[in-house]
């Protein structure tokens, strides 16, 4: 019989997992639990916490070879910079707020070419153009508008990156997301996807999933814990995913939603 916590991101280890055929006897699953989570709840505003890119693809690639170009060369600005906005009122998930807002060489600075390395072919994508304007970025409450520059590129693609100053995020450009799991629901009551438990072996009790939640002030961490036999038999290695319905003792708030490894879980209201 195993017991313990079935962490949540299962796709890498998935993939490492000895397999013929796409068949595997199974994973061999950490147990050790995450470090705390120190977000900051009581900041105003809440911290934006990204936890999608950086730069968000507006209008998809035009060419294969942007998006390469884009994984390996980064982006160089080639066109005239335009002028950085005054700072204005921007709807933030927690309300408005006055800000400030980044100059389109800072914006870009983070994301541009890294020195190229040995062996490297693609050069960087050139951005032709810049514009102030709006883009939806992928944040721990959903899908969020944020001012952002607008950057089309020599072959017409459409990117976008965040124009606002890295102290509104929380640690920006480190964020891990949870690979496997999404959360709907508001106050105590929320709905997670996790993995479901695995395919029981010819002649065994299926086992089950149960989830398991641990609170802090700052954080949520959600996992879930295999109940029942599971033997050591071959598997295909697909990750079937299944929702758990999951009260907390308190509301979430401005807390963080977070897996055992402590990826961050996106959590959209129903």
């Amino acid at each position: 019989m195993r017991r313990g916590l079935l962490v949540l991101a299962l796709v890498g280890l998935l993939a490492g997992c000895g397999a013929h055929n796409g068949i595997g006897r199974g994973p061999t699953l950490p147990t050790e639990a995450a470090a705390p989570v120190d977000f900051p709840v009581d900041a105003k505003p809440r911290p934006i916490v990204l936890i999608g890119p950086r730069v968000e693809v507006v209008d998809g690639y035009r060419s294969d070879g942007e998006k390469v170009g884009a994984m390996e060369g980064g982006f160089e600005f080639v066109g005239t910079p335009p002028a950085t906005p005054e700072p204005a009122q921007v709807t933030l998930p927690d309300g408005p707020a006055q800000v400030a807002f980044l100059p389109m060489a800072d914006a870009l600075q983070a994301v541009s070419a890294p020195p190229r390395g040995k062996g490297q072919q693609n050069a960087p994508v050139r951005l032709v153009s810049a514009e102030f304007g709006t883009a939806e970025f992928s944040t721990d409450r959903g899908r969020l508008p944020l001012p952002a520059w607008r950057f089309t590129t020599e072959a017409g693609s459409v990117l976008a990156t965040p124009a606002l100053a890295p102290d509104l995020f929380w640690k920006l450009g480190e964020v891990r997301p949870a690979v496997t799991t999404n959360a709907t629901g508001d106050g105590v009551d929320l709905t997670v996807s996790m993995p479901a438990a695995p395919t029981p072996c010819p002649g065994d009790e299926p086992a089950r999933n149960e989830p398991v939640v641990t609170e802090s002030a700052t954080a949520v961490t959600v996992t879930v814990r295999t109940v029942g036999t599971v033997g050591d038999c071959p598997r295909t290695l697909a990750l079937t995913l299944q929702p758990y319905p999951v009260k907390l003792a308190s509301p979430l708030g401005n807390r963080l939603l977070v897996d055992g490894q402590g990826g961050v879980v996106a959590v959209t209201k129903r």
